[in-house]
């Protein structure tokens, strides 16, 4: 070992045994009485060597050449140069020699720059070494964190599957014990079965034998029938005889017999239950009293519609104590109506409006009689039905009925009562009442335009008809009992949003009129249908005993018309892209919309043409929906033209058949219909 001394620098050839005592005594020093032991790094260690030999090596003087053994040292062991100064020795102060050290050699490096220059280059080479070691020993370090981490995460992996594995064996072993112990209770259900199938076995073979027995008796009846028909068919034919002709015995009656009102015959006195029920109308001092009373007991109404304003018109008439009320309307409850129709029921939905509102009417009034007739008004039937009732209420919807329910009552001599309803407003006047006008006296040209107009096409605000209809009850009780002033001169317009009601003056009757003029030309039904052609009739017509719609799409070339069922399945596909154009109006859009739908309304299409092929982009097929599939065939047709045209450049356009409707009752059941 080199070291130094504070007073003089002498250097001892020491034996390596003694060298290696001292050794074994370092071991005992505490950790920080030294270089090596602050520092687990072995480059730590050898740089502080370095720097030692390196300064010590400057200050050297070697002893002189001795012979022997100097010392104690022993004659055949290694030697090491150690400190004699007893300076306290360090690793870094170690360095171990050959079997070839030959101390006489060594000498002062102060006088030898050659060696200087050559411990220089050892220096650098054994630090280049070191650089190389600590490099490699860093990146081992690095490798080892790596793969102890990877070890880590693959281990907590398997916990994880493992713990997975156990919760599912867990819940396994729970429900097999569950099945196990509800066994018992599947053997006790699989017997009450087995003896209930026995049971109902026995029933069938018993009734199987009673059938025989019944065949006599239903053959019996099955004559007794029979007997029973051809005694009716006998008084049909002698009542038919003995009846006198009318002057519309040329129209074909569909009227149903069985719908003919058992009215209620005059009557004389209230009874005591009349008295209790009407007892706040009886106390009126404007002339109704008993007498008017009784006049309603004993007359009879024909309400013609049980829709928005037919539900007020009917409930009115009869809490008042109208004793016969009839109820024509061939449609059923659809769940759209009941925000106006308040005479209906949820639980109505699907049933005959004329009867509902006979039931909705029986359990206000049970006193009085409800007629429902589930026809549609028509020209062949219209005047022998009209022609029972003292009155008759006009609550439809549509022009076609408005002018045959008018001339059934000019030429059968009935006061009519009408009132309409659109959106906000509504008007309200009496024809026909008091030698007054008729309807064709005002409307002498149906405006076939403004005739297009519906409820479910156009909207109303629920209230408004049902005002028009209290409104029309008043004008029928007035007409029946002969009090006040009807509305026979005047028409009444309502305007909901202002809360307004302004009374126009009518013009007297018109002598001009087809029907009730001087030289009128409707004489009979027949002529009424002859001049009253091409205007909307009812939402349904009667074809064969059923309901048919009456929005007709108009025709439409087969390449240019896809079915419902078909864009359905080029929508799950995904195959190919396309457009859905929605060509209804925004209101309506908003409401409800297949998805991916862009809404272009048929009004405004012309003028977005070039929006369309922007959307189409020469590659995408455009397809056309509405509500109905009416105005989309309209929409289609003008893209097809503008494309033969060259005005609108897309890839193709087809019509979807049916429109939303037909998609709510095809595809999507779930689908709103409105």
């Amino acid at each position: 070992m080199l070291a130094n001394s504070d007073s003089s620098i002498e250097h001892v050839v020491t034996p390596s045994i003694e060298v290696d005592e001292l050794l074994e005594n370092l071991n005992d020093c505490p950790p920080n009485s030294g270089p090596i032991y602050t520092t687990i790094r072995p480059s730590g260690i050898v740089h502080q060597w370095f720097n030692d030999i390196k300064k010590k090596a400057s200050e050297v003087i070697m002893a002189p050449p001795t012979t022997g053994n100097p010392g104690n040292a022993a004659p055949d062991e290694d030697f090491l140069l150690v400190p004699s100064s007893g300076s306290e020795l360090i690793d870094s102060d170690i360095l171990e020699n050959s079997d070839q050290l030959d101390v006489s050699m060594m000498v002062n490096i102060n006088s030898d720059p050659l060696v200087e220059i050559m411990l220089e280059n050892r220096i650098t080479k054994l630090q280049t070494d070191l650089q190389a070691c600590e490099i490699e020993y860093e990146q081992t370090i690095e490798r080892l964190k790596k793969e102890i981490k990877q070890q880590n995460i693959n281990h907590d992996s398997k916990i994880r599957v493992y713990e997975q594995r156990m919760k599912d064996y867990e819940i396994e072993r729970t429900s097999l014990q569950r099945d196990v112990n509800r066994v018992p209770e599947f053997e006790a259900r699989i017997l009450c079965f087995q003896k209930e199938n026995s049971r109902i076995n026995k029933e069938l073979k018993d009734s199987n034998a009673s059938h025989g027995m019944d065949k006599t008796r239903i053959k019996e009846l099955e004559a007794k029938v029979l007997a029973l028909e051809n005694r009716n068919s006998e008084i049909k034919t002698n009542t038919s005889k003995n009846n006198s002709t009318s002057s519309n015995q040329e129209i074909s009656c569909v009227y149903k017999k069985r719908n003919s009102p058992s009215l209620m015959k005059g009557i004389s006195k209230l009874s005591s239950v009349h008295i209790e029920r009407y007892s706040r109308q009886l106390l009126l001092q404007d002339g109704f009293g008993v007498e008017g009373q009784l006049k309603l007991l004993s007359s009879s109404v024909l309400v013609v519609g049980a829709g928005g304003i037919g539900s007020t018109v009917l409930l009115y008439l009869a809490a008042s104590g109208v004793g016969n009320i009839s109820v024509m309307d061939f449609d059923k409850v659809d769940r759209s109506n009941l925000h106006r129709q308040i005479i209906h029921q949820d639980t109505k939905v699907g049933l005959s409006k004329a009867v509902s509102a006979c039931q909705a009417m029986k359990a206000l009034n049970p006193t009085i009689n409800c007629t429902p007739i589930e026809d549609v008004i028509t020209f062949e039937n219209a005047h022998e039905i009209i022609s029972r009732y003292d009155c008759v209420v006009d609550a439809s919807d549509n022009p076609k009925t408005r002018y045959l329910v008018n001339d059934a009552c000019v030429l059968t001599g009935k006061p009519l009562v009408s009132g309409s309803a659109m959106g906000t407003e509504g008007q309200l006047t009496v024809y026909n009442e008091k030698d007054g006008a008729c309807y064709r006296c005002l409307y002498p040209k149906p405006n076939k335009k403004e005739g297009c107009k519906t409820c479910s096409d156009n909207g109303v605000l629920g209230p408004v008809p049902g005002i028009i209809g209290i409104l029309q009850a008043i004008e029928v009780l007035k007409v029946l009992t002969g009090i006040g002033s009807t509305m026979s001169d005047r028409l009444l317009m309502y305007d909901a949003l202002q809360c307004s009601f302004v009374t126009i003056k009518k013009p007297p009757k018109s002598k001009k009129c087809i029907v009730s003029g001087d030289s009128s030309s409707i004489k009979s039904m027949n002529d009424s249908k002859t001049v009253t052609t091409g205007l909307r009739g009812p939402t349904g017509i009667i074809e064969g005993g059923k309901s048919v719609s009456p929005y007709v799409s108009p025709p439409i070339e087969k390449y240019l018309e896809i079915s419902c069922q078909k864009y359905k399945e080029l929508l799950n596909s995904n195959d190919h892209p396309y457009v859905l154009l929605d060509v209804r109006v925004e209101r309506q859009y908003d409401m409800c919309s297949l998805e991916n739908a862009v809404n272009i309304p048929l009004a405004d299409l012309e003028n977005q043409f070039d929006k369309l092929e922007k959307l189409s982009s020469e590659s995408k097929p455009v397809y056309c929906i509405c509500r109905r599939g009416i105005f989309s065939i309209a929409a289609t047709k003008a893209i097809a033209k503008a494309m033969a045209e060259g005005r609108c450049n897309i890839h193709s356009v087809k019509n979807i058949s049916g429109g939303l409707d037909a998609w709510s009752k095809e595809v999507d059941y779930s689908f709103p219909q409105y």
